[in-house]
């Protein structure tokens, strides 16, 4: 269907969201692999300026994201709802989601335009998850200053 018609790879629908991008947050990593492999815009913004690793990181979702990024998603990309993805998993307590993104290249020196950082996500995050962040940040050299 894709090589009859190609525009729907990138078609747009509800939230001016793509298929890549509901299937991401909906978690169908096969589907994500499909279209991310024949090209699909892995780094595409629905109506609230979140691409899909920015909605897969709040909501935990490390496969997707393995994905995403394996297809050139891009770890810093911004949000108008929720920063960008390093922040969101952060706050969100996805200890894991966290380590690959900053393997993945994430700017941990960030700050956003209400100038947090980082470690004001960690203070927002589960209090149970906050140890293995901070942990998980200075494997990666991000320290917070006093």
């Amino acid at each position: 269907m894709l090589a009859e018609r190609p525009e729907l790879l990138n078609a747009r629908w509800i939230h001016d969201e793509t298929v890549l991008h509901f299937l991401a947050v909906e978690g169908f990593a096969e589907g994500v692999r499909f279209l991310a492999s024949r090209g699909a815009d892995v780094n595409a913004v629905n109506k609230f300026g979140d691409s899909p690793l920015v909605d897969v990181a709040s909501l935990g979702l490390t496969e997707i994201a393995d994905l995403l990024l394996r297809h050139g998603a891009d770890p810093d990309s911004p949000s108008t709802v929720r920063e960008n993805p390093l922040h969101a998993a952060t706050r969100s307590g996805y200890v894991a989601f966290v380590r690959r993104l900053l393997e993945a290249g994430a700017n941990g020196a960030y700050r956003t335009d209400l100038e947090e950082s980082v470690f004001d996500a960690v203070r927002q995050a589960p209090v149970a998850r906050r140890q293995e962040l901070l942990d998980a940040l200075e494997q990666h050299g991000l320290r917070e200053s006093p």
